[in-house]
């Protein structure tokens, strides 16, 4: 929308003059600016000259069509909402569309109130892409400007320990005693600030999505009592006893590289914020054996329960006088728990002022590379005993982890599929009760997975629900979707529409 002129500008693109005049007329009272072109070409023109927010095109236009206009709109203007509409509405057609870059798809004849529907939520739709493109602009360029920093920072720094290291070594010859204790705290002061840079670097990288996983089988035990060999003279200077708890084998894949940060974050913090008394570190294996609980237990001050709620957030510690005496940028617990989540993993935190707290971070015994998750169960375990099978086509694997927890416990079982090839393939192997289905996936859209389900005789009849942030009912409806679910949803609204459709095939 042009800062200059609040009022939002239409483009109607029709061959019809009985539309143009219809939209012409109606639109203004509702507070926009409208402009009408006759053909494709006339439409073009007129974008290259004035900016539009949203255009209203018919397919079915004699020289350039609807797609091909579109196609050029979209490459001209970007930013622009395109809404198409044709009384010879087909499936194929709105697919095209809709990948062509169209917000939405209606159909002729069509009322002025629901036309004003589609247009009010369009102009949502592209303040929202606004919003969110501005936002990752700020976010990428904070990201780049850290990691950068943080970079530039640790080149002289590198020197500063390196050199500084090589004089308590006496490399350039003989060092005083006033002078030993004088570099000795140099080079302490030093790792504690490369300590704070690599933690903003960590945070820079977790934040833009950068943080690669490297995957290996190692024992947990030992890495436990090797995160305790490490800290234990750190512990000992306070007077502190520092114990490792662990079975003698416990094998899990993971990357252990990120585990043992996880550890040392955790027991690091602990042993800083604990005066008397100890620190423990433990790991268990979970009561089913798919997971691994690695927690951190000390003797120190605790924390008040109006704190728990944000001790995990960007830049936070306790309070002030906190901050003052242990120093520390705030971001190591943040940075623990965004480790536990690229993991797939969770931490909690248990606490008591003045007894102590433990944090417990609940890792996977065997962690799905991220490209490859698809948070199946087994496929030979879906469906037993005459369980349903939900199978869940998003390329997020967020939803499918929310998808396979909502179904815990409950009647169904769940089947999940980052890719359009997968979840076909997928379909015809399970033939599952209902198959969940995003729109806006890489190199195959919903859409066109839904094509594929419709056409396939043997995938026709199951019930598609489509899981999208883009609220297209109407056209879903059109194309043979069962149920429309809009994103953000909530597990009650998900069981309450599976178990609608399974009444339904009852009656059938």
């Amino acid at each position: 929308m042009d800062n200059q002129n609040p009022q939002p500008a239409v483009l109607v693109i029709d061959d019809e003059a009985a539309i143009r005049d219809m939209l012409s007329r109606a639109l203004p009272r509702r507070g926009y600016q409208v402009d009408a072109a006759e053909s494709g070409e006339a439409a073009v023109a007129q974008a290259k000259a004035k900016e539009f927010d949203v255009a209203i095109c018919d397919v079915m236009m004699p020289g350039m069509d609807g797609v091909a206009t579109l196609k050029a709109l979209k490459g001209l203007r970007p930013g622009m909402e395109v809404v198409m509409s044709t009384g010879f509405a087909s499936l194929d057609s709105a697919i095209e569309s809709l990948k062509a870059g169209a917000y939405d798809y209606v159909s002729k004849p069509y009322t002025l109130d629901h036309i004003f529907g589609v247009l009010e939520k369009a102009l949502e739709h592209s303040r929202l892409k606004a919003k969110v493109s501005e936002l990752e602009t700020a976010n990428r360029l904070k990201s780049e400007f850290l990691a950068n920093m943080s970079h530039e920072l640790r080149t002289p720094l590198n020197a500063i320990l390196g050199y500084t290291s090589l004089m308590l070594e006496q490399v350039y010859g003989p060092v005083p005693k006033e002078q030993h204790d004088a570099l000795d705290r140099v080079l302490t002061n030093s790792q504690n600030l490369l300590a704070l840079i690599n933690n903003i670097l960590d945070f820079s990288k977790l934040n833009a999505g950068m943080m690669p996983v490297f995957l290996e089988e190692f024992d947990a035990g030992e890495l436990v009592r090797e995160v305790a060999r490490t800290l234990q003279c750190l512990a000992g200077q306070k007077g502190l006893a520092l114990a490792p708890e662990a079975p003698a084998s416990l094998r899990l894949r993971g990357d252990k590289t990120k585990v043992k940060q996880i550890l040392i974050n955790l027991a690091a913090n602990a042993v800083k914020f604990t005066q008397t008394g100890g620190v423990t570190l433990r790991a268990a294996a979970g009561p089913d054996g798919t997971d691994v609980a690695f927690s951190v237990s000390d003797t120190g001050p605790g924390i008040a329960p109006e704190h728990l709620a944000y001790i995990f957030e960007k830049f936070t510690q306790v309070d002030g006088s906190v901050t003052r005496t242990h120093g520390g940028t705030g971001l190591g617990l943040s940075i623990t728990k965004k480790l536990c989540e690229l993991l797939d993993g969770s931490i909690t935190v248990e606490s008591r002022v003045g007894e102590g707290s433990t944090f417990t971070a609940r890792l996977p015994a065997a962690v799905k590379p991220p490209d490859t998750d698809i948070l199946n169960r087994p496929a030979g375990a879906a469906g037993r005993g005459g369980r349903k099978v939900l199978l869940c086509i998003d390329d997020d694997p967020e939803v499918l982890r929310l998808l396979r927890d909502s179904l815990s416990g409950t009647e169904y079982d769940f089947c999940g599929a980052v890719s359009a090839e997968e979840g076909l393939a997928l379909a015809r192997q399970l033939k599952p009760f209902v198959i969940t289905l995003d729109i806006l996936m890489p190199r195959r859209d919903g859409w066109s997975v839904l094509q594929a389900l419709k056409s396939d005789p043997e995938l026709r009849a199951i019930p598609v629900f489509i899981l999208s942030i883009l609220e297209n009912r109407a056209l879903g409806f059109s194309l043979g979707v069962s149920d429309y679910i809009v994103k953000p949803f909530d597990r009650q609204t998900l069981l309450e529409k599976l178990r609608g459709q399974e009444r339904l095939l009852g009656r059938r």
